[in-house]
């Protein structure tokens, strides 16, 4: 449950490198999850795990999709959307797909230093976590750098078929909101 000082529209969730690479990259274009994040959830705040151990991307989504029967499928083209769509044994549990609309890069990565120091973070985040008012307050993530958006995915071509990748995917966490945040 968050504290009343966290925001409901962001969270923070932690992903490893080379995952987090797939997302800017845009062969990742949904994030998926054993649970369903609240409707507010709007955006995710990415912690990016060691060696950069920082806040360092935040990912605008839609709501979830889900793969019960009648539900529509998944567009082909992206990391993972067809073992999603197709339930491999690898995903099994992960009945939550959420779309990333928008990729934005923090101009200053936040450190779990500052993250600690000056958020008062206990730790690194590890499951899912309310963003924080002190960093909403102290950064404006619309005004962060855009590396994928709507225009920026038909200027450069992103959002294009991805390799599919193994187990080792479910060690992380990550996600973010549209509408919400003028901070």
């Amino acid at each position: 449950m968050p504290h009343t000082n966290d925001l409901t529209s962001d969270v923070i969730l932690a992903i490893q490198n080379p995952y987090m690479s797939q997302i800017v990259n845009g062969t990742e274009n949904y994030e998926f999850r054993k649970y369903c994040l609240k409707p507010s959830v709007k955006r995710i705040w990415f912690y990016r795990t060691a060696p950069h151990s920082a806040l360092t991307h935040i990912c605008e989504i839609l709501p979830a999709r889900t793969r019960n029967p009648g539900d529509t499928p998944l567009e082909d083209n992206g990391s993972g959307n067809a073992e999603f769509n197709n339930r491999h044994k690898d995903w099994d549990g992960y009945d939550f797909a959420y779309k990333i609309v928008s990729v934005y890069e923090l101009r200053e990565p936040i450190s779990l230093t500052a993250m600690i120091g000056e958020y008062g973070f206990k730790a690194a985040p590890r499951g899912l976590v309310y963003l924080p008012q002190s960093v909403a307050k102290r950064v404006a993530w619309r005004e962060q750098n855009i590396v994928i958006g709507k225009e920026k995915a038909r200027d450069v071509g992103v959002w294009g078929r991805g390799r599919g990748r193994g187990r080792g995917r479910f060690g992380r966490a990550r996600y973010l909101d549209t509408e919400a945040g003028n901070y």
